[in-house]
């Protein structure tokens, strides 16, 4: 009899465990299951000729791998990412690559997708980066800088979370020199 009482404890507990890990689980999926959108305005620096370059317009980013950013200034220009397909027009000349087979842009697309939904630490072993993290006034601040200088990719990616882990400022600078910060308004 006490035996049978002790399993019935067990499996009760174990029925709680179950119920607390389900609902873990869906506070997890809900979290990745997350769709933004926004505006944007873009200052684009070409250090070596000191030009600025201006843009603004909308982003829209559903789950887990769906981006588009879509330029109002200068108009027609944007970037769409659909599953593992890239597509990127600027100057009116238009490019579509399937990152599934072009490592660079693979690379560019994971690392754009990682930094809008927080997950920098992936971001920052992608790009072989030290991640710091701070936390000032409601801010956390994510900056990765690379260990390697290299010829093409990001030497440093600065990423500001808001209080409700949403995005409200990228930084990308180059190693060619080219630093581009995004400001996005919710």
């Amino acid at each position: 009899m006490l035996f049978a009482a002790f399993r019935r404890t067990d499996l009760n507990e174990m029925k709680r465990l179950l119920i607390l890990l389900s609902l873990a689980l869906c506070a997890v999926t809900a979290a990745q299951a997350q769709d933004l959108s926004c505006t944007f305005t873009q200052k684009k620096t070409l250090k070596a000729v000191n030009k600025v370059i201006p843009g603004s317009g909308t982003v829209t980013f559903t789950a887990p791998d769906h981006l588009s950013m879509i330029y109002d200034e200068p108009k027609g220009e944007y970037l769409i990412i659909e599953g593992m397909q890239l597509k990127n027009a600027v100057k009116g000349k238009a490019i579509t690559v399937d990152t599934s087979k072009n490592a660079y842009m693979r690379n560019l697309r994971n690392t754009l997708l990682n930094c809008i939904t927080g997950n920098y630490e992936a971001a920052a072993k992608d790009n072989d980066a030290n991640l710091v993290v701070e936390e000032k006034s409601g801010i956390k601040t994510v900056t990765l800088l690379a260990r390697k200088q290299a010829v093409k990719g990001y030497s440093r990616i600065v990423m500001d979370y808001n209080r409700e882990g949403l995005p409200v400022r990228m930084v990308l600078d180059e190693f060619t020199g080219i630093e581009t910060e995004y400001t996005f308004k919710y």
